[in-house]
């Protein structure tokens, strides 16, 4: 942390990790059976159909996997290789470390359940719809705002907090 900015990297849990690598398998040797099919000639265009839906799934996981989290003076910034996540500071209501529990019935409508991190849309009773970017539900960080509630994860929660209700008093 510096005096105008904070910046905290994602750490993966075990259960993430494990996801990751047991997806990434099943992709890999999706891939490698459709490339041992003896393939007619008239259906080469699912081939190459399956071919692109195995990249694509994986440049997708990858480029909204989240990397890092910063805030500042003025917002709160989630870091990923595709479009970053941006909410200005003087938007955000409220700011607290949560309990796994919080995100108990929750039902992804968009998203990784897991492989790359828990990405995407999901809602629940508790917290109604809000956008997820964790990749580990021990260290939830909420932050509403006047239509928008957001759930990320890092690797020292609390200190990023306590940073930005610094930054939201001031």
């Amino acid at each position: 942390m510096e005096k105008n900015n904070i910046s905290v990297r994602f750490n993966w849990s075990i259960g993430v990790l494990l996801i990751t690598i047991v997806s990434m398998m099943a992709i890999a040797g999706g891939a490698i059976y459709i490339e041992t099919i003896n393939w007619p000639s008239v259906m080469l265009w699912l081939k190459y159909l399956l071919r692109m839906v195995f990249l694509f799934t994986v440049i997708g996981a990858v480029g909204y996997m989240p990397i890092r989290l910063r805030a500042n003076d003025e917002k709160i910034s989630l870091k990923r290789l595709f479009n970053p996540i941006e909410v200005p500071l003087n938007e955000v209501i409220e700011i607290t470390q949560i309990p796994k529990s919080y995100i108990a019935g929750s039902i992804r409508t968009f998203g990784s359940g897991g492989a790359f991190g828990f990405l995407g849309r999901f809602k629940n009773k508790r917290l109604g719809k809000y956008t997820m970017y964790a990749t580990d539900l021990k260290k939830l960080i909420l932050i509403r705002t006047g239509d928008k509630t957001y759930l990320f994860s890092c690797a020292r929660p609390q200190e990023f907090v306590e940073y930005v209700e610094k930054m939201l008093v001031k």
